[in-house]
């Protein structure tokens, strides 16, 4: 089967559209991926640990407001060009800490300014995504979209780690742009979309709807997984003596392989019961990785969670999106993306206190508990639409 076919896109110019914008998401975090080495580069120009901790998390904050804000930029600069100006932000936040790094209050500056690009950035990208798309195929083809992010973060991070390693610091600030900067390019290819209706408030829009509201849970529940993994895989993998290319190889290898594969069957069924799936596979992954030491034993935990949270994120994004004209999408997103941010960027502050009480270990089994319990919830209410039929 061809990976497009026809009424997959809105028009022909559609298509090539959509190609350029995944290679332009792909550069664009494959920059941000570098943020894995932000710790081992701060170290290198003389930070405190506490200082870098801070650097770190607060980064988060600006993430969420903004992106809650996005729905309501986008009636003044529509989504194409909320993308832009957040990736230019972005950009240039990375590449000042290439003179601001060894200096706790300058580079905060430089933090925070990352994050409100990112926070800038983030929801508009799948809001414009979304509109090059139609048809019976949407989740496979917004997965496949969707994957660029994670599959940026394979190279992104080896790529920081050996310009760190044989340039420093500074130059890995420099070079480490130059992959969004090029993406930024490729953004100013694109057509606009028409701006969504000015609207009172953050424009959420439908997003607090009824029938909106599991899909916020459910991704706040998924990015509290990815939580732990962004900030505390590396430390758990090195206590087990293992790379950590051996999990987060693995891991996109699953991402992206169930994305190409799969999206196109998960698609057809109920997506209450398709996240249901994904987020017990993506405990059973955790759950599994606790009592392994063996590297190819921990490749297949990451294969196992790359294979749940890829049909996860893209069935809930256009659950949220369900039935909403693309001009209208840009404040579900908004809200989409600033929840999931709360529980990536903001849940591994809490996580560290079960990691004081219960270690790693314990962490992630907790964790796993949780996305057991909303797997348990979907799978419900999955059933429950069936028997009523």
């Amino acid at each position: 089967m061809p990976v497009f076919q026809s009424g997959d896109f809105v028009d022909p110019r559609a298509r090539v559209e959509y190609i350029l914008f995944g290679v332009a998401t792909f550069l664009i975090f494959f920059m941000n991926a570098q943020a894995a080495l932000l710790s081992t580069a701060f170290q290198q120009n003389g930070l405190k640990l506490p200082e870098i901790g801070i650097l770190l998390s607060l980064y988060g904050v600006p993430v969420v407001i903004v992106t809650l804000f996005t729905g309501k930029i986008a009636t003044w600069l529509g989504s194409l060009g909320s993308a832009r100006w957040g990736t230019a932000i972005m950009a240039l936040g990375f590449m000042s800490l290439a003179v601001t790094a060894d200096s706790f209050w300058p580079a905060l500056a430089s933090r925070l300014t990352w994050g409100i690009g990112y926070g800038l950035m983030f929801a508009p990208l799948f809001t414009y995504a979304q509109s090059r798309i139609t048809g019976p195929r949407f989740i496979y083809l917004l997965g496949l979209f969707s994957s660029m992010a994670p599959l940026a973060q394979a190279g992104g991070p080896p790529f920081a780690e050996f310009v760190l390693d044989h340039g420093g610091a500074k130059l890995m600030f420099l070079l480490g742009a130059i992959p969004a900067l090029i993406g930024l390019g490729l953004l100013f290819l694109m057509r606009p979309l028409a701006k969504p209706p000015a609207a009172g408030g953050l424009a959420l829009g439908e997003a607090l709807t009824p029938n909106r509201r599991i899909p916020l849970v459910a991704i706040f529940v998924s990015g509290s997984l990815f939580g732990f993994l962004a900030s505390y895989m590396t430390p758990f993998l090195h206590a087990k003596d293992v790379s950590i290319a051996w999990y987060f190889v693995a891991m996109t290898i699953g991402i992206f392989s169930t994305r190409f594969v799969g999206l196109g069957f998960f698609q057809r069924l109920d997506p209450r019961l398709v996240v249901s799936v994904g987020m017990s596979v993506m405990a059973l992954a955790y759950i599994l990785l606790v009592r392994v030491q063996h590297p190819f034993a921990v490749a297949a935990c990451g294969v196992l969670f790359g294979s749940g949270y890829s049909v996860v994120y893209p069935v809930l994004s256009a659950w949220i999106s369900e039935g909403l004209n693309p001009s209208e999408r840009a404040g579900p997103q908004a809200l989409f993306n600033a929840v999931f941010n709360v529980g990536l960027l903001w849940m591994p502050l809490p996580i560290t206190g079960l990691i004081a009480l219960f270690g790693y270990a314990g962490a992630l089994q907790a964790l796993a508990l949780l996305s057991l319990a909303m797997a348990t919830f979907l799978g419900w209410r999955a059933f429950l639409r069936v028997s009523r039929r």
